[in-house]
């Protein structure tokens, strides 16, 4: 068979297989049905009609395949119209009147049905006919399955493609480059439980010489959470442009996230802006989890809610919250994926042991703090399959005393 000589997708090849086979049999009509690969159900992918063939119905093609693939035989009618099994083989422009049935087998198990109807001189199939049939059916077998592998492997391959290219996006939309901000030292990063992640953090310099810092937590994972978190870091940054005023950004985030998407899609969200200049850390905390900030006397104190997550009511109010900032205190940020990562006892890492982890290192720089959480945390969860929820984290160390003016 030409078909051989590939390679083609499946779809090609069984147009293929049926033109050659209906040709070499002398068949006024044929088929080629396969059985579905992941369910019981089974799909037609080509029902090929000669050049004089009429309307055949469709349940007389079904019946041959069911009773086909039920005892693994091949099945010979000479007369259909007798046969009570195929009441509809007389419908049609013309009616069919025989019916030759070949289990189509690759490594001892049948996938599918080659079905023929009529010869093209009108007699029954004789036993040279279903020679040459079974004869090709067998072919047909492993042209089918390699066929699949093919098209199995580049769809394969263009999805990794798809994903490589959406991760790249993704990670486009977190900063690559921290700013510098006298008197901070800041460290990222963010850890997707998938390959992309619904998880987002930014630090921005403003016109004024402040900066802000955010880190959003939005619901699920995956591709549509990764849709709405650059939705989200989207409508912040051009909120930003029209005014640095938190509790004003806050409510224009939300009102853009309760338009442009369902009430079941919603974003925590944490934002900060750190002035230098007066030592003051101004923030707005729409639902997120609370930043812990570690004072350097040993104290600690959790930055609480001061409004609903964005995404819900598109009349949501937002309030602004204010902390003083010393020499040796240090912010901690994080999504919630850092204290609800699992052992593999089903124990959550846990805020108390966070905070007890951190409040034990201040000696140590934002990005040393940052990778001795991340690593505990890791470690936590190793050999755990519960790594469902992305992991974010920004660390805020203030290192000096700016000069503060009041």
């Amino acid at each position: 068979m030409s078909a051989t000589r590939g390679p083609y997708d499946v779809q090609e090849l069984l147009d293929l297989l049926v033109k050659e086979i209906v040709d070499a049999v002398g068949a006024r009509w044929g088929t080629i049905k396969l059985k579905a690969e992941e369910e019981d159900t089974v799909h037609t992918m080509i029902r090929r009609p000669g050049i004089r063939a009429g309307t055949v119905p469709r349940a007389m093609e079904n019946t041959a395949f069911f009773l086909v693939m039920g005892t693994g035989e091949t099945l010979v009618i000479d007369d259909l119209e007798s046969d009570s099994r195929f009441p509809d083989s007389t419908q049609g422009v013309e009616p069919a009147k025989s019916l030759l049935a070949v289990p189509i087998q690759h490594q001892g198990e049948a996938i599918g049905v080659l079905a023929l109807v009529d010869s093209k001189d009108g007699r029954p199939f004789r036993d040279e006919d279903i020679g040459l049939a079974t004869l090709l059916a067998t072919e047909a077998g492993p042209l089918i399955e390699n066929a699949r592998l093919v098209q199995e492997a580049l769809a394969q391959r263009a999805l990794e493609r798809e994903r490589e290219l959406a991760e790249d996006v993704w990670k486009r939309f977190l900063p690559s480059v921290l700013p510098e901000v006298e008197g901070f030292d800041i460290a990222a990063h963010c850890s997707p439980a998938q390959r992309i992640g619904g998880d987002y953090y930014d630090v921005i310099s403003l016109p004024d010489g402040r900066t802000l810092v955010a880190l959003g937590d939005v619901s699920g994972s995956g591709m549509p959470a990764a849709l709405l978190m650059s939705n989200l870091q989207a409508a912040l940054r051009v909120s930003l442009g029209a005014s640095t005023d938190l509790v004003t950004v806050a409510a224009a985030v939300n009102r853009h996230i309760c338009s442009t998407t369902d009430v079941e899609r919603y974003a925590t969200l944490f934002m900060g802006i750190m002035d230098p200049d007066r030592c003051i850390f101004h923030y707005v905390n729409a639902g997120h989890n609370p930043p812990v900030v570690f004072r350097s006397d040993g104290s600690y104190e959790e930055l609480k809610a001061t409004g609903i997550p964005v995404g819900f009511i598109p009349e949501a109010q937002y309030e602004s919250t204010e902390i003083n900032l010393s020499a040796g205190d240090r912010l901690m940020i994080h999504s919630d994926g850092i204290p609800e990562a699992f052992s593999v006892q089903d124990e959550m890492f846990g805020d108390e042991r966070l905070i007890e982890l951190v409040a034990g290192k201040s000696d140590l720089s934002a990005q040393e703090l940052l990778d001795t959480i991340l690593t505990a945390v890791d470690e936590w969860s190793q050999g755990s399959d519960a790594y469902t929820d992305d992991r974010t984290l920004v660390i805020l160390n203030c290192c000096k005393d700016p000069t503060c003016q009041e």
